[in-house]
């Protein structure tokens, strides 16, 4: 997952399972909250929902674009 701070893009696949059943599928369209290189983990919006992902996983998550 390659965005930057306040972008937005959308899903094209994700190859963990676990995020995927909590709402990031392919086709839903995700905005960047805090994206930084020293931290271990992403904060990444879906809808009204608002979620922690670790970096391992963010690297699973394909983007459209």
């Amino acid at each position: 997952m390659e965005l930057k701070d306040g972008e937005d893009g959308i899903i094209r696949a994700n190859h963990d399972r676990k995020s995927a059943e909590m709402g990031l599928f392919p086709g839903v369209r995700v905005r960047m909250f805090r994206n930084r290189k020293h931290e271990r983990s992403l904060v990444i919006g879906a809808g009204e929902a608002r979620f922690l992902v670790s970096r391992a996983i963010a690297k699973k998550v394909e983007m459209e674009g």
